[in-house]
């Protein structure tokens, strides 16, 4: 990006071929933040000015500060002659066409462009990229997927433990125009420390101790791609403004190195907290907050769609190679759950019933005692095979947790979750 002392920048034709996106304007800091705009058809003026469609407080802005014009899928922006400028990127232009899901800076105003979803709306579609969902939550969700998969916003996925937040930001992946770039996934759990800078960024060769090589960081290689920060919540207070940092100027440097680089990425994170509550208890940036939240797609919890069980529950089952479909009793038997664990939960519950057979209550007790009803036989099953899963697997790998979460393809937080309520050690194993 650069200041281009009037000239236009040049787009490739195909870009504005299709049909103009409506835009909501949000301004995400300065003496408006909060207001929103909603912008259809047409260019509109941006200003301080009465006439002004998007019309702002900001002393640092003009009376006709700039205009937009949708153009496609971009917005292009065109500076009107104001006395402060207007910048992409910390950059000051003339005439742009930005992504949609850009932000641009007027004066001490942030202005973020964001798709305009239409409230209510539901996608005929059973699936989305890998979502399965005939449910009217899953649906709108869809809905909400397609509106903003082909633009640049930037989107915060919201919901429980087990919902699939990072399959979601993976299908928004999937469906963009960065898809043939690399989706990289960010764990801001395990952000700690002091090499946090060379993680994100990289470094050069005699950058500290044991740098013995140059290393790109994991910005870099997002480059052109999507940079996913899963559960952004969890990035301790001190190290998010390293994050900010490169979110509002798009530029980032090595540890070690002079050279600063631009980067190329669209940016999705995913949390189970409210952010909102976050912020208000001082454990997360305000700053940070408005740059990432430009978009809150919430993914339903698993009780919320129980109509979507015998769908997810043949899919699950498909994958674990089941010979033969499950049976309508075990379908509508996984269908009563209420799925505290969502769908990470069912898909175990599944695997098993299709390895070891279904988990069936027994029929009568001794002694008198009453029989499990079929949640606790259920739970009691699932606890057993929990445990003697996890034990084979720390056997395997040595007591190697990494391992063991990599193989069985969940999270290491849930993983010592599960070491913790089985009384397992991966010390025991080594």
């Amino acid at each position: 990006m650069h200041e281009n002392d009037g000239r236009t920048d040049t787009l490739d034709p195909s870009l504005l071929s299709a049909a103009p996106r409506p835009i909501r304007v949000v301004v995400q800091a300065g003496p408006d933040a909060g207001a929103s705009f909603e912008v259809r058809e047409g260019t509109v003026l941006v200003g301080t000015h009465s006439d002004c469609a998007v019309r702002l407080t900001d002393g640092g802005i003009s009376r006709r500060h700039a205009t937009l014009e949708l153009t496609g899928a971009r917005v292009r922006v065109v500076d009107q002659g104001s006395k402060n400028g207007t910048r992409y990127l910390g950059a000051k232009f003339t005439r742009l066409d930005v992504p949609v899901g850009a932000t641009i800076d007027l004066g001490n105003t942030t202005l973020a462009l964001l798709p305009l979803m239409r409230a209510g709306a539901v996608s005929e579609k059973p699936s989305l990229g890998a979502l399965l969902g005939r449910s009217t939550a899953m649906r709108t969700l869809f809905a909400q997927l397609e509106a903003v998969a082909p633009t640049d916003a930037t989107c915060v996925i919201t919901g429980e433990t087990g919902t699939g937040k990072e399959l979601v930001a993976r299908t928004i992946h999937e469906l963009s125009p960065r898809v043939k770039a690399p989706f990289v996934v960010v764990d801001c759990g395990n952000l700690t420390g002091s090499l946090v800078s060379s993680v994100l960024f990289g470094h050069v060769r005699g950058a500290f101790t044991g740098a013995v090589k140059d290393s790109i960081g994991l910005v870099e290689s997002a480059s052109g791609g999507t940079l996913f920060f899963d559960e952004v919540a969890s990035l301790p207070l001190e190290l998010q403004p390293v994050l900010l940092r490169v979110l509002e100027s798009g530029t980032f440097q090595r540890v070690g190195d002079a050279k600063v680089r631009t980067g190329d990425f669209r940016t999705l994170a995913s949390t189970t907290k409210d952010l909102q509550a976050e912020v208000k208890a001082g454990r997360f940036r305000s700053d940070l907050y408005f740059r990432l939240a430009s978009i809150a797609l919430e993914v339903p919890a698993l009780r919320d769609r129980l109509d979507d069980v015998p769908l997810l529950a043949a899919h699950f089952a498909n994958r674990a190679g089941a010979k033969a479909p499950l049976s309508a009793s075990a379908l509508g038997a996984l269908a009563a759950w209420r799925w505290p664990g969502n769908v990470r939960e069912l898909a175990n519950a599944v695997e098993r019933a299709v390895t070891l057979g279904e988990v069936k209550p027994p029929d009568s007790s001794e002694g008198g005692k009453a029989a499990d009803d079929f949640h606790q036989a259920r739970d009691k099953a699932l606890a057993a095979f929990e445990k003697s899963y996890l034990e084979s697997l720390l056997s395997k790998h040595k007591g190697s947790a990494s391992a063991v979460a990599k193989e069985a393809g969940i999270a290491r937080s849930y993983l010592y979750r599960l070491f913790e309520a089985h009384g397992l050690s991966p010390d025991d194993f080594r």
